[in-house]
């Protein structure tokens, strides 16, 4: 466990050192705050709502859908984003160093993980700390003690999941220059496709079966009806059934169905994770295949 610790210590400590790689990590997260300043924020405001809401209560409901995502794109590029020292010691065969050691060679990828994994909660929690008192600040709203600890617990499941399947994405990587590459696009490919950047009622039905099949697309949409339960609950009683059903379609929050059936989220997340276990699980075989090649 020591020697876990130590090399956990090291990458985290490579990852805050360079400047450029925290930086790009959240470029998803900007990317999307900028759309929601720029263009979202007045789209998503119905103006159905303004018959049975007020302006603050508005805000903290399009608010609330956007922080659903943010906090979802963050888990995913974060732990992808700190995980470039993975790369560079294999590219630069640093790793070497760890071969002649007594560290056992899974040890090496837990550590890995590990680092990424505290980095990416660290990070993520703060954020949402932070998102609560903005929310707070400029709406006077808060969340219900029993909602802001479900979502905490969210968070933490969701920094799981997230670091489980891109460690192992990122072992399919050659180079620094490829996973640069790859960081780039990948947090706007799932933004995309998991509903995030837009709501997927947007895009074709094969999109929306494809997306689906992606874990990240139901962790989005659980924090979303969990999010927004106050607001729903506050607007239930005042609109047509059909005008809600228009709004949570606007806003992604319908379970998607999976083979054609829809499941509870709770057993979904708990797929993910025994599949995020899984694929640390393989990520560590890669990993040992890649050092003795």
């Amino acid at each position: 466990m020591l020697s876990i610790r130590k090399l956990t210590l090291r990458n985290i400590k490579l990852y805050l050192r360079d400047k450029s790689a925290v930086f790009f990590s959240f470029l998803s997260v900007i990317i999307l705050i900028s759309l929601y300043l720029l263009f979202l924020k007045n789209a998503y405001k119905h103006e159905v709502l303004e018959q049975v809401m007020n302006a603050k209560e508005i805000d903290f409901m399009v608010d609330s859908l956007i922080l659903s995502g943010i906090m979802v794109i963050n888990t995913i590029t974060l732990s992808l984003g700190n995980l470039g020292s993975m790369i560079q010691d294999l590219e630069s065969h640093r790793i070497n160093a760890f071969i002649v050691t007594p560290v056992k060679r899974y040890k090496l990828i837990l550590a890995y993980f590990a680092s990424s994994f505290m980095i990416t909660l660290t990070f993520s929690l703060l954020m949402w700390v932070g998102a609560l008192a903005l929310i707070y600040l400029t709406t006077g709203i808060m969340y219900p003690s029993d909602i802001s600890i479900k979502a905490t617990g969210l968070v933490i499941l969701y920094t799981f999941i997230s670091t489980a399947f891109m460690i192992l994405l990122t072992t399919f990587i050659k180079s620094v220059n490829a996973f640069g590459a790859v960081s780039g696009v990948f947090g706007t490919l799932i933004g995309f496709t998991s509903g995030i950047y837009m709501p997927l009622s947007q895009f074709p039905d094969y999109i929306q079966k494809i997306s689906a099949w992606l874990p990240f697309t139901h962790m989005t949409i659980y924090l979303k009806q969990l999010l927004l339960k106050p607001s729903f609950d506050l607007i239930g009683q005042k609109i047509p059934r059909e005008v809600m059903d228009m709004i949570q379609t606007v806003y992604a929050t319908k379970s998607l169905p999976i083979t054609g059936e829809v499941f509870d989220p709770v057993w979904v997340l708990l797929v993910s994770c025994i599949i995020g276990l899984f694929a640390l699980i393989w990520a560590t075989f890669r990993m040992k295949h890649r050092i003795r090649s």
